[in-house]
C-alpha cells in the first residue's frame, strides 16, 4: 500500500509540471494559434499553487530530484508570476493631494445596479453607497465601464447630474447606446468624468459586435496634458442569452455541460476579439501625443496574451504599489484581477489600491500618479 501511495505521489508531481509549463506559455500564445489561451491564463494561479505544493512536499520527503526539477519548471512561469502577484508590503499610503499629481478611479459600475428610480433613492441605497465611495476616493478623473444614466426622465435619477454636482464638470461618453426612456434618454457604455479641464477628447472604435468604443480625454494638469482612456473589452457572455428565459436559474454546471459546444465557440470568439482589440489599443497608445493612462475592465487576467499585448511597456499601477493578487471581480475566484490602471513610464505611480466594497460586481481601482514637468 505504501508503494502505491508513493507511486501516485510521484505520478501527480510529474503530471503537474507539464501542465504548469503549458499555462506559463499563456501570455505568449496568440488566440489565433491557441484559442484556449485565456483558459490557460485563468488556470495559471491554481497550477502555480499545485507546483509550489509539489516543491514543498519534495523538500519535506527529501526528494532532491523532484525539488530541483520543479524549481527549474517554476522559473519558466516567472513572467506570469511577476504579472499576477504584486509584492509591495511597505508601499506608502495615499499621498497628499498635489497640483502636479492626478488621482484616477476606474470602476465597472454594473449600470449603477439598474436602480435609478427616485422612490428608491433613500439612505442605505447601494447606489448611494457607490456615490459615497466615489466621493471618498477624492479622484480627479473617473473611468466607468457598464455606465448607465437617465437624463430628463420622469421619476428617474440622473447619475450624470449627480456627478456634475460633485465637481465633475467635464465628461466624455463612448456613445455606445442611447435610448429614449420616460420622456428623456439613457446613456449606456463607457464614460469618463473629470474635475480637471479637458483640452481634447475622442473615441477609439473597437468595431466589435457590441459596438463598443473607448472614450479618451486629454486632461490638463498645470499646463501638462495626460491622455486618459476608459475601456471595456469584450465580455465572454457565456450565458447572456439565458436572461429572462428561465434558463438562467438552471444549475450552471448542468447548463455548461449541455452547451459545451457553444461555450467553446464563445471562448474562441472572445479570445480572438480580445486580440483584435489589443492591437487597436496598441496603435492608439503609440499615436498619443501625451503620456497615456489606460483604465479598463479587460475581461482578461494578467497571465493572458491580451494583458501582455495591451500593457506593452507601460506600468501596471497595482504591480507597482499593490500587494497580493488584487482581485477586482467580486465573484468566483480571488485570482480574477481583470480591472487595471496602466500608466506611461513618464508618469510616477505613487499609490494604487483596490477598494473592496461589495456594491457592483467589480471593485474600484484607485491610482495616484505624479506628472513630472
Amino acid at each position: 500500500m505504501k508503494k502505491f501511495f508513493i507511486a501516485c505521489y510521484r505520478l501527480g508531481c510529474w503530471a503537474v509540471m507539464p501542465v504548469y509549463i503549458l499555462c506559463a506559455l499563456s501570455s505568449y500564445l496568440s488566440p489565433s494559434v491557441c484559442f484556449f489561451t485565456d483558459a490557460l491564463a485563468l488556470g495559471f494561479p491554481f497550477v502555480l499553487l499545485a507546483l509550489l505544493l509539489v516543491m514543498a512536499s519534495s523538500l519535506l520527503f527529501k526528494n532532491k530530484r523532484i525539488a530541483i526539477i520543479s524549481l527549474l519548471v517554476l522559473l519558466t512561469g516567472f513572467a506570469n508570476i511577476r504579472n499576477t502577484i504584486a509584492f509591495n508590503p511597505f508601499a506608502p499610503n495615499a499621498p497628499e493631494k498635489s497640483d502636479s499629481s492626478i488621482t484616477v478611479l476606474t470602476w465597472n459600475v454594473f449600470f449603477f445596479l439598474n436602480d435609478h428610480e427616485i422612490k428608491d433613492d433613500t439612505i442605505g441605497n447601494p447606489r448611494r453607497e457607490m456615490i459615497n465611495t466615489i466621493v471618498n476616493s477624492n479622484a480627479d478623473v473617473l473611468c466607468f465601464q457598464e455606465y448607465l444614466s437617465y437624463n430628463n426622465g420622469r421619476g428617474l435619477v440622473s447619475m450624470s447630474h449627480i456627478l456634475d454636482s460633485l465637481g465633475y464638470k467635464y465628461k466624455v461618453f463612448s456613445n455606445d447606446h442611447i435610448y429614449q426612456v420616460a420622456g428623456g434618454y439613457s446613456e449606456v457604455g463607457a464614460m469618463l468624468f473629470s474635475k480637471l479641464p479637458i483640452a481634447d477628447s475622442g473615441r477609439i472604435a473597437f468595431n466589435n459586435g457590441s459596438k463598443e468604443h473607448a472614450p479618451f480625454a486629454d486632461v490638463v494638469i498645470k499646463e501638462r496634458k495626460v491622455r486618459v482612456i476608459a475601456a471595456h473589452l469584450a465580455s465572454l457572455g457565456l450565458y447572456s442569452d439565458t436572461a429572462n428565459t428561465g434558463q438562467g436559474s438552471e444549475n450552471v454546471y448542468k447548463l455548461s455541460y449541455k452547451r459545451k459546444g457553444s461555450i467553446a465557440r464563445k471562448i474562441k470568439k472572445t479570445a480572438l476579439e480580445h486580440a483584435r482589440e489589443a492591437a487597436i489599443l496598441d496603435s492608439a497608445f503609440k499615436a498619443s501625443p501625451h503620456p497615456v493612462v489606460f483604465c479598463a475592465d479587460m475581461n482578461s487576467v494578467p497571465a493572458s496574451y491580451t494583458y501582455k499585448k495591451v500593457r506593452g511597456d507601460m506600468q501596471d499601477a497595482f504591480l507597482k504599489k499593490g500587494l497580493g493578487l488584487g482581485q477586482t471581480y467580486d465573484a468566483l475566484s480571488p485570482t480574477l484581477r481583470i480591472d487595471v490602471c496602466l500608466a506611461d513610464k513618464r508618469l510616477l505611480v505613487q499609490h494604487c489600491k483596490v477598494e473592496r466594497v461589495h456594491l457592483s460586481d467589480h471593485f474600484p481601482v484607485i491610482t495616484t500618479l505624479a506628472v513630472p514637468k
